[in-house]
Formats: structure tokens, C-alpha cells, sequence
């Protein structure tokens, strides 16, 4: 994943197509049923925050810390 002000650090399972995110400011979130290709935008995006803006907010999530 590209540097991003917003985001600190990316995560995925295929399998269960869950995303992991982290924030700068802090939270680590999950979200559910995201499609590989998703995954693969946001690692090869040189705007992660705008792909998570556009693609992946939408998404349901859970909060994990």
C-alpha cells in the first residue's frame, strides 16, 4: 500500500473476503464481504484514501480495538 496520511496499514483473507484497515488515528476495523479486486485497488492505488472513499466505506464493518 502506498503511504497514506489516513490509513496505516492494510490487511486481507481471501477466503473470507474480510479487509483489515488501521488507521493513523487510531482503530483497527474490519470489513465484510470485500471482493479481492477491492483489496488489490486499494494495495495498488497511489490513493488509498480515496479508494477506501469510494470502494470500501460502504462495506459492513466492525470495529475491533
Amino acid at each position: 500500500m502506498h503511504r497514506s496520511r489516513a490509513l496505516a496499514e492494510a490487511g486481507y483473507d481471501p477466503a473470507a473476503r474480510v479487509l483489515r484497515l488501521r488507521f493513523v488515528g487510531g482503530g483497527l476495523y474490519e470489513y465484510l464481504g470485500v471482493p479481492p479486486e477491492i483489496f488489490e485497488g486499494l494495495r495498488t492505488s497511489a490513493h488509498p484514501w480515496t479508494e477506501w472513499q469510494t470502494r470500501i466505506k460502504e462495506h459492513a464493518f466492525r470495529r475491533l480495538d
